[in-house]
């Protein structure tokens, strides 16, 4: 059997050979983190069947041995995780110095970052990083030494994906040391001079800074998940624009020290190191530099890259020294855009002047690349994005520009410019997300419509392709009237009440922004007549931001005092800047909304708990059905709600072992909705679930079920649970 490398042995041949070797490493790490040391027969199967198709081969061969480096990579990678989510540290008092591997954040319960001792602990590898934690804002960013004192615990987990062991409640920070090495000082000072002039001044500066330097960290959820649906989240993931921008003004800024191609090479070399640090090395712009750092090398080395073979080399080299990338979405997006990017241009559209043709096939290109990715993580893609990117794309280099000179001059007219620009990107993203999305099937079919235009075929097939993207649109969900829905927005509360005469309530919104975001979208609701948060814990207040500010609120009712946490005060804040009406929740009276009754049972008074402190209301529909909302009340404020009765109990708390069994069965509900996500708390208890049911209820979960809908037009007698199809069952709501 001929060879397929036989006949195409120029550059070609070299540019897809350093492409495939690409592709194996990657392929061969991936294996590796998803099945550990079993991937390693997969890989020496692949490569059998490879040399038994083609021979044995240089390209086979480099194939080969690519695939092996990167299970080795890739299999070393997980160890090293596994062995510190396995490292047992000690509790006790600390006293220690330690080098920030993160920037502090601000979490719901305080400030936390990554960091490893400094000097290393006897007995603890200098490589397990610990978290450490505190009430107030942290000192120092990555990079920087602090001595702290405080106390530890063993407790392991992860945060955004990065593994630690030991937790440090810090309790005073004695020292702050920055880093030596002029890399760290440049690119901490850029970093420090974007943020220090955009931060804190609302989401349009926030989203110039995510430009600029990838920190999106002050982006509201709301508007990062309007950026996804939209198809502009990759916007904010600084990458090769970035960087060909960024080396583009350090020669112009550096003048005649920049002349000639080998100096150049060299202070664009220093300057990606910088770009790396300031943007916190995330992996769009490891793989953009690296990509970069190639194409400079091999223009001073007299080397003919082209852009394949730089990305194939970029994938090979990142992968073996980093095993974690190989599994990491940042990274996967950024490698496929780039790959879709080069095909795209390669195909565009003829019908078009070269440069629009080439942005057209670029930017389809990206989109339908990256979809496989972004269906698998997210579960649809939005079907217009390249029209929102085509849009979005000169708006978004032409403010990352000026923002750049702006900042490094001085210049506030260029920097407000530059905001201008990201004004109308966050506008066309917030229009953008209600558009259609699409699922596996619309991805088949955009792939076709692509095929199409290269064929002969074009009238016919574009017909039924575009039947076929039109079938697979994402539907929206159908929100009952008068009814309620109890939504799956993961482990906390949020619940849609709405009247038969179009009025609407939500009563708290989960734990975060972007999946009330997705729901409300889901559901077409654009405004709300009251908004209840009834308590204060960030699982059933942090949501409310998708809606404070992006859609009309009526009003708002607020939790009485005494108790508060930074998420009920950062809503509360909101809801004052916005002017919106509010108050607290008015416990004894009864609101008429339409053709519901919605009483407000509680809190009868003030607890030592703010789960106890929970506003509890009870809506009846104009059937006589009573949903009972208990927010998360425990034993002391369900003995001050003995005798309340309903046929539709949202179960308090997430179904946590916090309530009175014999209150629950009380209630006498024939529906039982625990709203529920994926824990470490053991929510729900199994011993609250028997209960409910022995009292004759049907449970949903929203966690296994997804949406519950809950008719509450129906009479009493048709919510009785019929054990086949019970009629509460939700009805195609997405994702239940």
């Amino acid at each position: 059997m001929p060879s397929p490398f036989r006949e195409t042995l120029g550059v070609e041949g070299r540019t897809w050979a350093v492409v495939a070797v690409g592709a194996a490493t990657w392929a061969g790490a991936a294996a590796a983190r998803w099945w550990g040391g079993a991937a390693i027969v997969a890989v020496f199967a692949a490569g059998a069947v490879l040399v038994a198709a083609f021979g044995w081969r240089p390209v086979i061969g480099a194939v080969v041995v690519a695939s092996l480096a990167g299970w080795w990579s890739g299999h070393g990678s997980a160890v090293r995780e596994q062995a510190i989510l396995s490292h047992e540290t000690p509790a006790g008092q600390a006293d220690l110095g330690v080098r920030l591997l993160t920037d502090p954040r601000q979490g719901d319960f305080g400030w936390h970052a990554l960091a490893v001792a400094d000097p290393p602990e006897p007995g603890r590898p200098a490589a397990v990083p610990m978290l450490i934690g505190s009430t107030e804002p942290l000192p120092g960013v990555a990079g920087d030494r602090l001595t702290i004192e405080g106390w530890r615990s063993g407790r392991r987990g992860t945060v955004r994906g990065a593994p630690y062991s030991g937790v440090v409640t810090v309790e005073a920070v004695t020292a702050v040391e920055s880093p030596r090495a002029w890399w760290w000082a440049a690119g901490n000072g850029a970093r420090r001079r974007v943020l220090d002039r955009l931060r804190g001044r609302g989401p349009v500066r926030a989203l110039l800074a995510g430009f600029l330097v990838g920190e999106t960290g002050d982006v509201p959820d709301a508007d990062m998940e309007a950026m996804r649906r939209a198809g502009l989240s990759h916007l904010v993931a600084v990458s090769g624009s970035n960087v060909s921008l960024f080396l583009t003004l350090t020669v112009i800024a550096l003048g005649p020290l920049g002349a000639g191609p080998r100096r150049r090479a060299a202070l664009g070399l220093a300057a990606l190191v910088v770009l790396v640090v300031a943007t916190r090395w995330e992996p769009s712009v490891v793989r953009a530099s690296i990509m970069a750092a190639l194409l400079l090398a091999g223009r001073v080395a007299g080397w003919a890259l082209d852009t394949p073979t730089a990305l194939g080399v970029t994938v090979s080299c990142a992968v073996v020294v980093s095993g974690e990338l190989a599994t990491d979405v940042g990274f996967a997006m950024s490698v496929l855009a780039t790959a879709g990017v080069v095909a795209g241009s390669a195909l565009r559209p003829r019908a078009f002047p070269r440069p629009i043709g080439t942005l057209v096939g670029a930017t389809c290109g990206a989109q339908l690349a990256v979809a496989p990715v972004a269906l698998t993580v997210f579960g649809s893609v939005p079907l217009l994005a390249p029209l929102t990117n085509l849009a979005a794309i000169p708006i978004v280099s032409a403010a990352t520009a000026l923002g750049a000179v702006g900042i490094a001059t001085g210049l506030d007219p260029l920097v407000d410019l530059a905001a201008v620009g990201a004004a109308a990107v966050l506008a066309i993203a917030r229009v953008a997300a209600a558009w259609p999305q699409v699922g596996w099937t619309g991805l088949i079919g955009a792939v076709a419509a692509v095929a199409c235009l290269r064929s002969r075929w074009r009238p016919g097939v574009a017909l039924a392709i575009a039947g076929i993207v039109a079938w697979s649109v994402v539907p929206t969900s159908e929100l009952p009237r008068p009814g309620a829905v109890v939504l799956d927005v993961g482990q906390g509360d949020a619940v849609l009440v709405a009247s038969g005469g179009g009025a609407t309530m939500l009563v708290d919104g989960g734990p975060e922004p972007g999946a009330l975001d997705h729901k409300l979208l889901a559901y077409g609701v654009g405004r709300l007549d009251l908004v209840v948060l009834t308590h204060v814990h960030a699982d059933h207040a942090t949501g409310l931001e998708a809606v404070l500010g992006r859609r009309e609120v009526g009003e708002v009712w607020l939790p009485s005092p005494p108790h508060e946490t930074p998420a009920s005060v950062r809503v509360a804040e909101l809801v004052r800047e916005l002017g919106v009406p509010w108050r607290h929740a008015p416990v004894g009276e009864r609101l008429v909304l339409d053709d519901l009754v919605i009483e407000v049972l509680g809190p009868k008074r003030r607890y030592a708990s703010p789960n106890d402190q929970s506003v509890v209301l009870r809506v009846t529909g104009p059937g006589g059905a009573r949903l009972l909302l208990t927010g998360d009340v425990e034993r002391h404020a369900q003995a001050d709600l003995a005798g309340v009765r309903a046929e539709v109990l949202k179960v308090p708390h997430q179904g946590a072992a916090t309530s009175d069994l014999e209150w629950l069965a009380s209630v006498g509900a024939r529906l039982a909705v625990v709203s529920v996500g994926p824990n470490d708390y053991g929510h729900p208890a199994p011993e609250v679930i028997a209960a409910l049911e022995s009292a004759g209820a049907v449970v949903h979960r929203t966690d296994q079920a997804g949406d519950a809908v809950i008719d509450l037009a129906a009479d009493v007698d048709d919510l009785a649970p019929d054990a086949e199809t019970p009629r509460h069952v939700p009805r195609g709501v997405d994702g239940g």
